[in-house]
């Protein structure tokens, strides 16, 4: 059965310039969740908040916003005003990593408080008719945490679950626990969706054969070092001159980070950000990076750019 694919949410990476132009030159993804928002009161779609969500997007593809908070009363605030937007499903983050996240009960923060998780969704799915997704970790700390919050998942109806099998403290180092999501998924009633580290074919067919029951599968660091593998892992043609396609979109997004950013710096940072992943599926990528991440002006990226493109090939 051919896999159902959708683009994982990296903050400040995944965002709606970078969305628009990876559609535009890659196929295989069914569906982008969008990086997380902070669920806010007096929502306003009109505010410089929403925009990487509002206006909700024509890309072929179907958006998912994704809203980090623990209070329901922003939380569905917050949702209602998506809905207004015509969104129809939102996620909330129960996985992020990071510390100024996580020590306000946020994100996988959450994770090791089953009564708090209970009374915010209780209030949240009778507020709200959007569907309802959760992305979560196995823990904060220790990954027994998310076969307490399993049971808490069950007793609402949720559009389904996504698991990335590590607990935040690893961030996104170490290898993925795959007893952990082995263990968790089996307690979930709803369906279960898989998140990490699927960079290959062989990966992907690793963990299909281990767990025949997931049909949905998240991808993210993988799918932007190399931006022909959901395609790949569907079967579907691939172009003779992946270089060029590379450069093109690469060019598109440069474009369009220079239309919306204030400053070079602001447009370096993005742009070495998503070069760290692509310059990894070049060749002599240790060096290109290098060239990449001294750039200290436009021109100076703009020419290590050049370089990757002219004097390296793509080996994906």
């Amino acid at each position: 059965m051919m896999p159902t694919l959708c683009l994982a949410p990296l903050h400040g990476v995944t965002n709606r310039v970078f969305r628009a132009a990876y559609f535009k030159y890659f196929a295989g993804f069914d569906s982008a969740m969008a990086p997380f928002i902070h669920a806010i009161t007096g929502a306003d779609p009109a505010q410089a908040h929403f925009k990487d969500v509002v206006p909700r997007e024509s890309l072929g593809v179907s958006v998912e916003p994704q809203l980090m908070g623990n209070d329901a009363d922003s939380f569905t605030e917050t949702a209602s005003m998506l809905a207004g937007q015509g969104y129809s499903a939102v996620n909330v983050n129960m996985g992020c990593p990071y510390t100024m996240v996580t020590r306000k009960h946020r994100g996988a923060g959450f994770l090791p408080h089953p009564d708090a998780v209970d009374a915010f969704l209780d209030a949240v799915c009778s507020r709200t008719t959007m569907r309802i997704s959760v992305k979560l970790r196995l823990g904060l700390s220790d990954s027994d945490e998310i076969l307490h919050i399993m049971p808490v998942l069950n007793r609402f109806p949720l559009e389904r679950v996504i698991i990335h099998p590590r607990i935040a403290t690893q961030m996104y180092g170490g290898a993925v626990n795959l007893n952990g999501f082995a263990a968790a998924a089996a307690l979930s009633v709803h369906e279960v969706e898989y998140n990490g580290d699927i960079k290959d074919g062989a990966f992907l067919s690793a963990l299909q054969a281990r767990f025949p029951s997931i049909r949905r599968w998240m991808i993210g660091r993988g799918a932007i070092a190399n931006p022909f593998l959901p395609a790949r892992l569907k079967g579907l043609p691939e172009p003779v001159d992946h270089g060029a396609i590379i450069k093109a979109f690469h060019d598109e997004l440069y474009a369009g980070y220079r239309e919306v950013l204030f400053g070079p710096r602001h447009v370096l940072d993005k742009m070495k950000e998503v070069c760290g992943y692509l310059a990894r599926s070049f060749s002599n990528s240790d060096s290109m990076l290098k060239s990449i991440t001294r750039a200290k002006t436009l021109e100076a990226y703009e020419c290590a750019i050049q370089n990757m493109f002219v004097r390296e090939r793509w080996q994906a």
